[in-house]
């Protein structure tokens, strides 16, 4: 289970962070051992779309679930909870009067904003109160400076080799148009840059580059920014964010949704 220690509800960190990071030199899902997942539909949405977090394989023993905003079961984090055996839905503190709950989990997001970022917690109990928790996300851009419509001179982009990635292959995240005359670049799995989601970072002002933990046996970068994992696994699935700084202190990133299939 992810480290929640330096989230709070709906923490959307600054590019401060990315910046401290540099200087020294983060839908989707976290699964569970159930089958029980989360799909963000879609898991890159542009300013006032809706977005749906999609779940899927509901266990038929649950009896009562719950949403929450970041990664933490916290009241003060609530969005709502469901009981299904009468089909009522109690509202949280953190609903906004744009969430819906339906009967089989999933839950809609109305009009999203940049604030919606992030995380989503779903916890699930069932007739013994056993709890299950599982996590979605995705990431709001504005409809011009976003993802699809990322207005920078290099136009930064990142492509998947091969496009269909299945468990056990190895695959590139394939960077095109990297800035020029960059102090660093940084790679995170999701879209919040903080260190305990670090894949790696590279630093040109000393040629070093650092890997996150959890990918330091499979990982390997490339100095045009590009990364390769080896060996992927199911959940490796889910948003990957590369933001570069330049000497000029000129900030870019680009993002990129990786699903991995089962063969």
């Amino acid at each position: 289970m992810m480290d929640s220690v330096a989230l709070s509800c709906k923490d959307f960190t600054s590019w401060q962070g990315l910046l401290l990071t540099v200087s020294l030199l983060t839908c989707w899902l976290i699964p569970t051992t159930s089958q029980l997942t989360i799909k963000s539909v879609p898991p890159i949405a542009v300013e006032g779309e809706n977005v749906l977090l999609s779940v899927h394989n509901l266990p038929k023993n649950v009896k009562v679930f719950s949403w929450f905003t970041g990664v933490r079961v916290l009241k003060s984090c609530e969005i709502a909870t469901h009981v299904i055996a009468i089909n009522v839905t109690l509202v949280g503190h953190s609903h906004s009067g744009r969430e819906i709950v339906f009967k089989n989990g999933s839950l809609l997001i109305k009009s999203v904003t940049r604030k919606d970022s992030g995380y989503y917690t779903l916890q699930t109990l069932d007739a013994t109160s056993r709890p299950e928790i599982i996590l979605a996300e995705f990431f709001v851009h504005s409809p011009l400076l976003g993802y699809k419509k990322h207005l920078t001179p290099s136009q930064l982009t990142i492509a998947l080799v091969p496009p269909r990635v299945e468990e056990n292959i190895n695959v590139i995240l394939w960077v095109f148009h990297m800035p020029k005359k960059l102090q660093a670049f940084a790679w995170h799995k999701g879209v919040l840059p903080l260190d305990h989601l670090k894949i790696a970072s590279h630093s040109f002002l000393t040629n070093s580059t650092m890997l996150g933990h959890a990918y330091y046996d499979r990982l390997t970068v490339r100095n045009d920014g590009s990364l390769l994992l080896l060996n992927v696994k199911k959940n490796d699935t889910g948003l990957y964010t590369l933001r570069t700084i330049s000497v000029d202190l000129k900030l870019e990133w680009a993002i990129i949704d990786v699903q991995v299939n089962s063969k």
